[in-house]
């Protein structure tokens, strides 16, 4: 992971972190991936990093019990990985 990676995956735990337990939808986040990169992304490169902090657990997901959209939210581990950072 590069510099830019780490400061966009670093921007979107942020982005999770500050939403607390109610979270985010994925296209909230991907929009934050999109911004923090400074540059126009494209949909792999934010499905990269939206699968990278996925496939380490850095996040996880919840079913809204009205509209069943999915919400995600930063996990523990999360949590630590952007302490690293």
């Amino acid at each position: 992971m590069d510099a830019l990676d780490r400061h966009v995956i670093k921007t979107a735990l942020k982005t999770l972190q500050a939403a607390g337990g109610t979270g985010v939808k994925k296209a909230a986040l991907l929009s934050q991936i999109d911004l923090a990169a400074g540059a126009p992304t494209t949909d792999e490169q934010r499905e990269a990093a939206f699968t990278l902090m996925r496939d380490r657990g850095w996040i996880t997901f919840y079913m809204e019990p009205i509209w069943h959209d999915q919400r995600w939210t930063i996990t523990e581990r999360g949590m630590t990985a952007l302490e690293g950072m």
